[in-house]
């Protein structure tokens, strides 16, 4: 979550699909445009297969009851939280994905009636773990209308670097289920958030340990891995728009999941040309405006080889105002069923 919380303002826009490129492109600072951003059309898929996506929701919650200790527009405002559950729905019928994993749900509540109210025609099932974010109240969830055979979340902790602390991903779930014929684990994350704080640097690195944990055991069972979400952190290894570094090994620890080079998880983002390569927008200066230095890609999916092989496209879906909907873009895949 990299944001400074502003009011929402009602306008939808749609975008246009990212181009497919195979290797990063040098580290550079270029912004596309002059002035502001622009959302872009709706995408246009081209292939067929198994479409993937996350997406961070900001705040997906009812308005109602006990919502946490961090502060929101539509917090407390059981209408304006409607309308919000709404808007979000308008972006999930725009990607038309097959599974997303949505970041900041409130309950499985929220999703049921969003899917009944709002999306009854996507044929989705709700998957949903109650997890451990006591400050924000919110979870990690899934939207499948594919089968999935089962569910869960790790509860795994490891020991934070320099102290005497242990920690682990209070924002997590994964579903098992068959992309086409192959055998799949669909892990869903979302970290601490802060990516420059060098304070939640070793917390960070914690959470991407226990997520590496997983994705070796799932791996070494046979299944292939997609590890999707808010990372909120940066690539090291592939420059954003703005060729943000990260200060942390959050992305490499959990690319490097199992024992040597051959297994390592594969970031979709180096499939789009540089500036395509932004998920959030934070209003670092506070105008109200939403301009390119502002933009950031801390929202990643990250395949293993096998889903790696059969990756067919990637859209960076920057088709709306962030101020507006959510702060976040979604991304969404296209995997060959076989």
């Amino acid at each position: 979550m990299l944001r400074r919380l502003t009011p929402l303002v009602l306008i939808l826009f749609l975008l246009v699909p990212a181009c497919r490129q195979t290797e990063p492109e040098p580290e550079i600072v270029e912004y596309p445009r002059e002035g502001l951003f622009v959302p872009e059309p709706p995408p246009e898929y081209r292939a067929e297969g198994i479409r993937i996506a996350t997406l961070n929701t900001f705040f997906l919650f009812d308005g109602y009851g006990d919502e946490g200790q961090a502060d929101f527009p539509h917090k407390g405002n059981p209408e304006a939280a409607r309308r919000h559950r709404a808007r979000i729905a308008q972006v999930l019928r725009m990607i038309d994905a097959d599974l997303v994993v949505l970041q900041e749900v409130e309950n499985e509540e929220v999703l049921r009636r969003m899917v009944t109210e709002d999306l009854p025609d996507l044929n989705y099932e709700v998957h949903f773990v109650q997890g451990h974010d006591t400050f924000t109240g919110q979870d990690v969830a899934v939207l499948s209308r594919l089968p999935v055979e089962k569910i869960g979340r790790t509860e795994e902790r490891v020991p934070v670097e320099g102290t005497d602390d242990t920690y682990g991903v209070s924002k997590n779930i994964w579903v098992r289920l068959y992309l086409g014929d192959l055998p799949a684990t669909i892990i869903g994350v979302h970290f601490l958030a802060q990516p420059d704080d060098s304070r939640r640097k070793p917390r960070r690195e914690a959470q991407a340990e226990v997520i590496r944990r997983l994705v070796e055991r799932e791996l070494a069972a046979g299944r292939a891995v997609a590890v999707l979400g808010d990372f909120n952190d940066y690539d090291d290894a592939i420059p954003d728009l703005n060729g943000h570094r990260p200060i942390t090994r959050t992305l490499a620890l959990v690319k490097a999941a199992g024992p040597g080079p051959d297994d390592d998880l594969y970031n979709v983002m180096a499939e789009v040309p540089q500036h395509d390569r932004f998920t959030v927008f934070y209003d670092a200066d506070e105008d109200w405006q939403v301009e390119w230095p502002e933009l950031a890609a801390i929202d990643h999916v990250l395949l293993s080889p096998r889903l790696r092989d059969r990756l067919r496209e990637v859209h960076y879906v920057q088709a709306y105002d962030p101020r507006t909907v959510t702060d976040h873009f979604p991304i969404v895949v296209i995997l060959a069923p076989r």
